[in-house]
């Protein structure tokens, strides 16, 4: 244990060495810094130490590395320190990189110690580690939901790369079929997707097939992790994104309608009315996407697989007023019940509508609440 704190102490001393000569730390602070870095390794390789001790580690290290760029930045405004590139401009990152990167090893089930790893990375853009880190932690916790949806995020807001961040989903879908809220996020994902992309298709005005090919070609960086070949029913990863909505179904949302089917037969019918409705609040989002080819389908899917449920009656019937409030949207939802009414009487059907559109008609204006108040009355008939 000795010479393993004497090996990573020694390994410091080229760097203090550069500090002093630069000016940044006079002696006396160089001893302390040593001084503290040796209490610091006897306390993370001792049989008692905790993820605490690393993280305190991390902590002193990092202020350290604050305090020798904002001396830095002083002294070199006024040409008292020497600007050319040395050991000490990047040790104290490594050194900080180090400490989380043994931590992790040493507890690889504390999170904390991962997000703060990740963290740290990502603040100093050191992509090539923050890529490390996630391909260490997912195969480490393959169960870990959260650390599947920031990887993805990452990949995807940070770097662009769209093509990654469907594996990434669908991978993690994969060894975690059970998981809800990776359906909906990967769900969720496919139609920013696209959102984005046709945005980006009108903005650049990419109108040909050829100019959209090349702009694919940008557009997907190579994945930043290496995964086994995809065996599942998801979504192809490399789909064909070329034409428009009216000539590629997947510019419409298949994909995302694709992934809803393979959730709600995974999840099993147990889970398919909520599958339906929290889908149906993700489509809500994208108002420049066509929402009812997208409603339409989740809703078909509910009248022939659970046509009796009242609250797949209820998503049926407020389908019209989601996500508009006037009179024509509203007549033809109080249509939609009265011919679910005149089937059959479903006092909960009948609560759950009227309720619904008090709350997101009522006090709009006077003419309206006495509007609203008629019809309630005749739904309730």
């Amino acid at each position: 244990m000795a010479d393993k704190i004497r090996y990573h102490l020694e390994q410091s001393v080229p760097e203090l060495e550069d500090l002093k000569e630069k000016g940044l730390f006079d002696k006396h602070e160089i001893t302390m810094i040593m001084r503290k870095r040796t209490d610091f390794e006897h306390r993370i390789t001792g049989r008692g130490s905790t993820p605490r001790d690393f993280l305190r580690y991390s902590e002193y290290e990092n202020n350290l590395e604050k305090l020798r760029k904002k001396r830095f930045a002083r002294l070199s405004k006024v040409g008292l320190v020497d600007t050319k590139p040395s050991i000490s401009d990047w040790a104290g990152v490594r050194r900080v990189m180090f400490i989380l990167d043994r931590a992790t090893k040493r507890y690889p089930g504390d999170m904390d110690l991962w997000s703060t790893y990740l963290q740290f990375a990502k603040s100093n853009d050191a992509i090539k580690t923050v890529y490390k880190i996630y391909s260490r932690l997912l195969q480490l916790q393959p169960r870990n939901i959260d650390a599947w949806l920031s990887a993805a995020k990452y990949e995807f807001e940070v770097n662009g790369n769209a093509k990654g961040t469907r594996l990434l989903f669908q991978r993690g879908l994969r060894l975690n079929p059970e998981s809800l809220t990776l359906w909906l996020s990967y769900a969720q994902f496919e139609l920013t997707y696209i959102s984005k992309l046709l945005a980006r298709r009108k903005v650049l005005g990419l109108l040909t097939e050829q100019q959209q090919r090349e702009d694919e070609k940008d557009k997907d960086p190579e994945s930043m992790i290496i995964l086994d070949e995809v065996k599942s029913n998801l979504p192809e990863a490399d789909m064909n994104m070329l034409g428009n909505p009216e000539t590629n179904s997947a510019l419409k949302g298949d994909v995302m309608l694709a992934i809803f089917d393979i959730c709600v037969q995974t999840l099993k019918t147990k889970n398919a009315i909520e599958v339906a409705e929290k889908m149906l609040d993700i489509v809500d989002k994208f108002e420049d996407l066509n929402r009812d080819y997208l409603y339409q389908h989740i809703i078909s899917y509910l009248q022939r697989e659970h046509p009796d449920d009242t609250k797949a009656k209820f998503l049926d019937i407020t389908l019209p007023i989601r996500t508009s409030r006037d009179s024509n949207s509203l007549q033809l939802s109080v249509n939609k019940f009265l011919a679910y009414k005149h089937k059959s009487s479903d006092k909960n059907l009948t609560n759950m509508f009227t309720d619904y559109i008090s709350d997101k008609f009522l006090g709009q204006s006077a003419k309206v609440d006495d509007l609203l108040k008629a019809i309630i009355n005749k739904c309730r008939a």
